[in-house]
Order: structure tokens, then sequence, then C-alpha cells
């Protein structure tokens, strides 16, 4: 009897234990919680059932569940909270945590563990979990054992709220709450006073309003910003350029618009820039940059002495060896850490970028600058040279039979509604919308370019949708679906539009426009160890799912079919079957074309 009310109260301090956990969450700004099944993890499962205020995700596999997360926080702004059991469980967290870390997206990782006696000893189910992320993540913090002790549980919601926080600021990024558990692991009720005492406490602990970390927020140096602007007036070939930013960074475009006006600079500027198509109809526009930095004449005849980079590392390799082969200087606007792989930043400003380019605009303002003729000369010419790449890209698009892989994704576009979250996968879609997406509707555009992989892109778009309820479509390729498949799963729980648009070009057809073609086109047999075409019936993975499925084979199919999608409150697998050739074929005819304009014209 004595053994058997021992474990009762164990179970029920448990219990508490796990409620305190879960509402301190909650009341610290945690509103969504995604749960994968597991015996160790059932007692905080239950409390956050339990829980006011917690919308709980049941998604089976980790993998899924933790970049359906990472989703959630891409586009809502706030950490979602994860749950597993013990084992090998939270390992399938890791690819999600790594994107996090490197994308600067707040995420709480809450795995369960085994108590320590348990350890190192055989038992099933049990590993080190100790630091199991390593440096992927903010902060670690054990939990331990649950206790009843006052001093135990304001330790446990002190480090609760401490973990959002510093999930949040000032480097957003993955924390890790390791929890233990000791069997019995099933809810039971308070009886006797002892536990009675115990739920009040905690009650009453609940009750009051958990500790308010202020945000906070990192300002621009002054001097830094002096010594760009500086750098800036003097340039007689700068350009603007615009890499990945977070969702609202469209409100940054007229401070943008304003200084490339003072500057004179042409805006390269990606789509995951959020600004491209908010800065479109400026007359420094430069949108189709990609096509003539792919010609290595223009580049060596328009060499740059002067780049401002704001945001993450652009998509675009050329603009990499252009400023490479240029020696120019370059000059860089965060938010987080120093984007500059290639080591050519002379500074490097930290800081809130509202801020950041309110500072630049007043140093230009009390200038009095004017654009140098040179400069002027320099953006012209860009400009210009934007616009005849832009009619060669129609003209070679027309003339490709069958569906061509960007005349797909522009039709796709299209036919976005206003305010649509546009979710771009990594390789070739993200390039695919840089070359032919010129000018969209006010979306908001949603990218994996932290570790730019290719893993868990689905999951993530539905992570999106589950967070905001807008029109949301994904746009990757084949081999990525197949990467994420299980990630479908996810994509059938949203009940707003979500659109699954799989671009089939029979496999990694990046590859196709890489050095390494020469390698494997040379001996037959080799590609399919780069390409992995896939070669399923697609159809099935929508009714294995219960999606909804639409295979257009005209653009005028295609746009249909997408805006339909787009005014279903659920899920469509959109399969685009394009000319798997198409995107290397039209980009070598437009350069080869270019390029023979451009000899003919260059003095």
């Amino acid at each position: 009897m004595a053994a058997l009310a021992s474990a009762r109260d164990d179970a029920h301090l448990l219990g508490e234990w796990a409620r305190l956990l879960f509402g301190t969450l909650a009341a610290a700004g945690v509103s969504d919680v995604f749960i994968s099944p597991g015996s160790r993890s059932t007692p905080f499962t239950w409390q956050a059932l339990q829980t006011r205020g917690l919308r709980c995700h049941a998604i089976i596999d980790e993998r899924s569940a933790a970049f359906a997360a990472l989703g959630f926080a891409r586009s809502v702004g706030r950490p979602a909270a994860l749950l597993c059991t013990s084992g090998t469980a939270p390992a399938h967290y890791f690819p999600a945590l790594i994107e996090a870390a490197l994308a600067f997206l707040p995420l709480l990782v809450i795995t369960a563990d085994r108590p320590f006696e348990a350890q190192h000893s055989g038992a099933a189910q049990t590993i080190d979990q100790l630091k199991l992320y390593g440096d992927h993540v903010r902060r670690f913090f054990e939990l331990g054992l649950p206790d009843g002790a006052q001093s135990a549980l304001l330790g446990l919601r002190r480090a609760v709220t401490q973990a959002v926080a510093i999930s949040r600021f000032p480097l957003p990024g993955p924390v890790h709450l390791n929890v233990r558990a000791r069997k019995p692991l099933e809810p039971v009720a308070a009886a006797g006073a002892k536990q009675v005492a115990l739920s009040a406490h905690v009650t009453a602990l609940l009750a009051e309003p958990p500790t308010r970390h202020a945000p906070s927020r990192a300002v621009p140096c002054p001097g830094a910003l002096q010594a760009i602007v500086g750098a800036l007036v003097r340039a007689r070939a700068g350009a603007i350029v615009l890499g990945p930013l977070a969702p609202k960074s469209s409100e940054l475009a007229g401070r943008l618009a304003e200084i490339a006006n003072s500057l004179g600079f042409p805006i390269l500027a990606e789509a995951s820039s959020q600004m491209r198509f908010a800065l479109g109809s400026h007359p420094l526009a430069c949108p189709d940059f990609g096509w003539f930095l792919g010609s290595e004449p223009f580049r060596y005849k328009h060499p740059p002495d002067v780049l401002l980079y704001v945001g993450l590392t652009p998509t675009c390799a050329e603009i990499e060896r252009w400023a490479l082969d240029a020696a120019a200087e370059g000059y860089v606007l965060c938010e987080h850490e120093g984007p500059d792989p290639s080591g050519i930043a002379r500074v490097i400003a930290h800081g809130d970028l509202a801020a950041s380019l309110a500072a630049m605009l007043r140093e230009l303002h009390s200038l009095r600058h004017q654009p140098r003729r040179e400069q002027c000369a320099f953006a012209t010419s860009l400009v210009q040279s934007g616009r005849i790449c832009r009619a060669l890209v129609r003209e070679e698009l027309a003339c490709e039979p069958g569906l061509a892989e960007g005349a797909a994704v522009a039709c796709i576009a299209r036919a976005l509604p206003n305010l649509a979250q546009f979710i771009l996968g990594n390789s070739l879609p993200i390039r695919d919308v840089d070359a032919y997406v010129l000018e969209a509707a006010e979306v908001v555009i949603l990218t994996q370019r932290g570790a730019n992989g290719i893993d868990g892109l689905v999951s993530g778009a539905a992570g999106s949708a589950l967070g905001t309820q807008r029109p949301t479509l994904l746009l990757l390729g084949d081999v990525s679906l197949l990467h994420d498949l299980g990630g479908l799963a996810v994509a059938s729980m949203v009940r707003s539009p979500l659109v699954v648009a799989v671009l089939d070009n029979a496999g990694g057809r990046i590859f196709d426009q890489l050095p390494v073609h020469h390698v494997y086109g040379a001996v037959p047999g080799l590609a399919h160890f780069w390409r992995t075409a896939p070669e399923c019936d697609l159809a099935h993975a929508a009714r294995l799912f219960g999606l909804r499925y639409a295979a257009p084979t005209t653009l005028a199919e295609l746009f249909a079919s997408t805006q339909e999608a787009l005014a279903t409150n659920s899920a469509t697998l959109l399969h685009v079957r394009v000319g798997p050739d198409s995107a290397r074929m039209v980009r070598e005819r437009v350069l080869a074309r270019f390029g023979i304009l451009f000899a003919g014209s260059a003095p």
C-alpha cells in the first residue's frame, strides 16, 4: 500500500510539473505545440492538451513536425513548441533546428527523457540527450525530474520564461528543454491533502503573470553608417543588392527607393527580399539582373566598385562572381551576424534595418549628394540591359515546345491573390522565380535560405498555412517533394487554401546548369546519381493523404487550376509537368543572344 501511495504521489507530481510547464509557456506567449506520439512524453502531451490558449497539432513524424513548427515561426514571427518522446525521436528534429539557427527563427524544443538511473544501462529508448544539438541551439535547459519544492517550481517557471525569451532575442533561434519523467506516466487526479495542496500551489503560481522579458533591439552604430555612406557617395559604379529578408521587410521599400534615388544606384532585388515587387516600378529597378550578369563579357565591361548589400546572402551566384572579378568593396546592412561568404565586406552594420536606412537617409540629406555622371551611366546601362534580356526571355519562352518551366512559374505567380504566402523551394524554383517573375500581387515571400536545404519544404509550408490561415502556395521541385513526402500528411491538416505546386522536370535539373553537367553528361547512365528522377505517380500520393489533385497541361489550364486551388479551403497537389530541359535551354539561348547583341553594341 505504501508503494502504491508513493507511486500515485510521483504520478501526481509529474502531472503538476507538466501543467506548470505548459501553463507558463502559454502565459509567455506560445500559442501552438506540435506533438509527435510517444510514451515517455505522455504526461506532457496530456497537460499541453489541457492548457487553455494552446493549439496542439498531432504529427506522426518528428522531422515533419519540426519543419511545420519552423514554417509557423517563419510566417508568424514567434516560437512554436515541439514535443516528442525519448530516444532517437528528438534526433529527427536536428535538420529543422539547424535551419532555425541559421535563419534566426525562434523555436522551442521539448524532449521527454528517461530518469537519470536509466542512463547508460541499456534501457529501451534511452540515449544521452544532454546538449544533444550542440551549438545549433541558443541555449540548453536540463529541467531534471519533477520536484515539488517551492524553489524547484519557481525555478521551472523561470527556466521556461527564459527559454521563450532567448528564442526571440537578441539572436532568434532554437532553444532546447530536456524534461525527465519516471513511471507511472499516466495522469492522476489529486487525492489526499498533500496532492490537493500541490495542485492548489501550482494553480496559484499560474494565476500570477510570469516574468516579462522586454525585447531588445540592436541599434546601428552611427560611425559605421557614416563610413558606409561616405563610401557610397564616392562610388562611380555602385548598386544595391537585396537578398533574403523577413516577411515584413517590404515596409522598408520607401526608404530604399529614396536611397537609390540619392545615390543613383540600380536596385538588384531578389524575390526573397520582399522588395522586388514593391519596387518593381522604380526607374532604377533592375529585376532582370540574373540574366545579364550571367554574361561574362557583360560583367567584364561593367565592373562595380561598390555594392551595398541588404539582408542575407543573395541566392544569385553571378552577383558573387561580379563582385569578386571587379574586386568591389562590399558594405552590408543586416539584422543578425554578418553575411559575407566571399570576404569582400569592408563594413558590416548590425542592427534594426529600418533604423539603419533612416540614419543613412539623414546622412545623405545632410550631404546634399547628387549622383555622379559615371554612376548614372552605369545604372542606365544595367537597366537597359535588363529590358533587352526581358524581351529575349519572352521570345525564347514562346519558342519552347510544350509547357516550359519558366512560363509555368510565371503563370503560377500571376494567379496569386493579394496577401498570399508564396513559398519558394530551393534549387531551381527560387531561381526560376528570380528569372521569370518580375511582377506579382502584394504577396509575402517565404524561403528556407538558412542552410539552403530542400528538406522539410512541404511540412514547413503547411506550418506557415496553419499559423496564418492565409492562402499559401509552395513552389518546389519533384525531388524536394519526394524528400518530404510525409509532409503531405501535415498538409492534409490545413483548412485554408494550401497549394503544393510541383515542378516535375524529371529530377534535380539544377545540376544541368552547373559544371558537373559536363561530367555526367559524357558518360551514359551517370546522370541519375545527380538528377535522381523520382518517376512516381503523384496522383497516388495525393489520394494516399486525401489531397485534391490537378495536373494541368497548358498555361490556360494551369492558371485556372491555380486560382481554383487558392480559393479552396483545403490542400491541393498541383502537378506541373514541364519540359525537362526547358530551363537550361532557354537560359543558354537567351545568354547566347544577349552576348551577340552586347558584343555588337559594346565600344
